[in-house]
């Protein structure tokens, strides 16, 4: 009965759908907008305490987007004190994940979505502010506003102490080949590759937004800063990171330039920065800009971030070389067996140097080629020899294991340029939009950046997995008592490994910017993109102030 009870267990560990397959149904009705659906959906899937975070950041996001933005708040309230307190690691929780599979651990979120908790809430202050007409209720919701991006600013400072800036990574390139040549040597053991350049080290377009939130209150030195810290982000390497135009650094440094006029600068010290960073096209954009005029500025947040999918990776032994091998599985439709295959080659393949060697001593010129289709892990003969004493080379010999890993299928954004028309005769529409924030590709590469420790999570997790269930049927004394119970092992592990795949999938793909500076007065907005229409209705824009269209694309 005892054993029955062991394995019993072992097999209600069994099997893991991704993160993506357990709310897919909620997912697919929020991608054809339907919001309340998707929230009922999700309200379903989601309820179980390690997905706690993921359930308050995700219902958040849809609430905001029904308009319901008092509930918003309050949900993103509660996913802002889970992100804080998850950090600490919970040792029980960690250890439970180890032995099963991470989506039995508490789910702690990433840096992106942490400062997006705080993006999501500063909108839906600025909303309910709007919607308000009592004048001292009106100036405490701004103000929780700017408490939001004050915290976004902190956490961005936080994100930016722990990694290498833009200056750092430049300074890196151009630094004396000898020192190049060390840092070469170093990252032998970290698969050759320099995963700095994918971190996420600070967001242009939140201290861009910031510094919009600081303008709408009238603060417009706090408004100039931001506008500048965004532009020489957007400049000193955010938008090449992220695959963004290059205006997004001119963009934001127009309105750092109408923060200094608006601000007492000189003509003088305006007129410098204007020739310094602002071609001949935004110059005349500029010039559009007049005392008295009214803005209409549209944040269409489009698409939603891409879904983590799940590698099966095959591990075994080879002894020759001391050192444990793995190679992908192929399987699943050919366009998802390349995109697997083709991270792979990208992110784990044998490309450093000791690891072509050893590929090669084990299997001659066809060994080092190989190797661009494996990851060899280098223990060497010291650590082999505490492998064998425990019998995890025998293990090794006898049955595959099954490593699973996170990544990223390939994935195009949206390029079509909307159009913005406001519906006044004298007014041509407008399609001057830029993309100012790609959160799918700081997705993607934060994944890039954390692939080696995924690898090696997944490696341990089922290397020690696989160990204890050996370890079970080898102490049962009855010989076919013992295969069956060590077949039965083999399955129920193979089959329960799973990586963890989830992140916050109500996100945005990426954000799109339109101002436009217009006369005072009433208009009828429509904002057109790939065939898709929205509206505004009718809206009053008045002198000086201006009028945000926090705009939810989901196609």
């Amino acid at each position: 009965m005892k054993w029955t009870f062991i394995w019993l267990s072992i097999f209600l560990l069994a099997g893991c759908a991704t993160y993506k397959q357990d709310i897919e149904e909620g997912l697919n009705l929020a991608k054809e907008g339907e919001w309340k659906a998707a929230e009922n959906k999700l309200d379903e899937a989601l309820n179980n305490s390690q997905d706690q975070l993921l359930y308050y950041m995700e219902t958040g996001a849809l609430a905001q987007n029904q308009g319901d933005f008092e509930r918003s708040n309050t949900l993103l309230e509660q996913a802002e004190r889970l992100s804080d307190t998850f950090f600490p690691n919970n040792f029980s929780n960690r250890s439970w994940a180890l032995l099963s599979n991470p989506r039995q651990g508490d789910y702690r979120g990433s840096g992106l979505e942490r400062v997006y908790i705080s993006y999501l809430k500063s909108l839906n202050y600025l909303a309910l502010a709007e919607q308000e007409k009592n004048i001292s209720k009106k100036r405490q919701l701004n103000d929780a506003a700017l408490v939001e991006v004050r915290r976004i600013d902190i956490k961005l400072n936080e994100i930016r102490a722990q990694t290498p800036s833009y200056q750092d990574l430049n300074a890196k390139e151009n630094q004396a080949f000898y020192m190049k040549a060390l840092n070469w040597l170093g990252d032998f053991y970290t698969g050759g590759r320099d995963t700095d350049k994918f971190l996420y080290r600070d967001d242009a377009w939140a201290r861009y937004l910031t510094g919009l939130q600081y303008e709408i209150d009238g603060e417009f030195d706090d408004a100039r800063i931001s506008y500048e810290k965004a532009a020489n982000l957007y400049s000193d390497g955010y938008a090449k990171q992220y695959a963004l135009p290059s205006m997004t650094a001119e963009r934001a440094w127009l309105d750092a330039i109408r923060m200094m006029q608006k601000g007492g600068f000189s003509q003088n010290e305006i007129q410098q920065k204007i020739d310094a960073k602002l071609s001949n096209e935004m110059q005349e954009t500029l010039k559009q800009y007049h005392k008295g005029d009214a803005e209409l500025v549209v944040l269409e947040h489009q698409g939603f971030i891409p879904d983590k999918s799940e590698m099966t990776l095959l591990l075994y032994a080879d002894p020759r070389a001391y050192s444990l091998v793995l190679e992908p599985l192929h399987g699943g439709g050919r366009i998802e067996a390349n995109d697997a295959f083709r991270w792979f080659t990208m992110v784990y393949a044998d490309i450093n140097p000791l690891n072509l060697i050893a590929n090669y001593k084990a299997g001659g010129a066809w060994g080092t080629f190989s190797g661009l289709f494996t990851k060899r892990v280098i223990l060497g003969r010291p650590v082999w020899q505490q492998l064998s004493d425990i019998k995890v080379d025998k293990l090794l010999t006898e049955q595959t294991i099954r490593v699973t890993v996170p990544y990223y299928r390939r994935f195009t954004l949206d390029q079509h340029q909307p159009t913005l028309q406001v519906n006044n005769p004298t007014i041509t529409p407008f399609n001057k939009s830029l993309r100012m924030a790609s959160l799918a590709d700081i997705a993607f590469q934060e994944q890039l950046a954390q692939a080696q420790r995924d690898i090696y999570e997944g490696l341990v997790r089922e290397l020690l997995r696989s160990w204890l269930a050996y370890q079970v049927s080898s102490n049962v004394k009855d010989q076919n008592a013992a295969l069956l119970f060590n077949l039965i092992g083999q399955v129920a592990v193979f089959a329960s490994s799973a990586s963890d795949t989830r992140n916050w999938l109500t996100l945005p793909a990426q954000v799109r910017l339109t101002r436009e500076p217009l006369p005072p007065g009433e208009y009828n907005p429509d904002y057109k993109v790939n065939k898709k229409a929205f509206s505004l209705g009718k809206v009053n824009l008045e002198a000086n102030k201006i009028k945000l269209w926090n705009l939810r694309n989901p196609y």
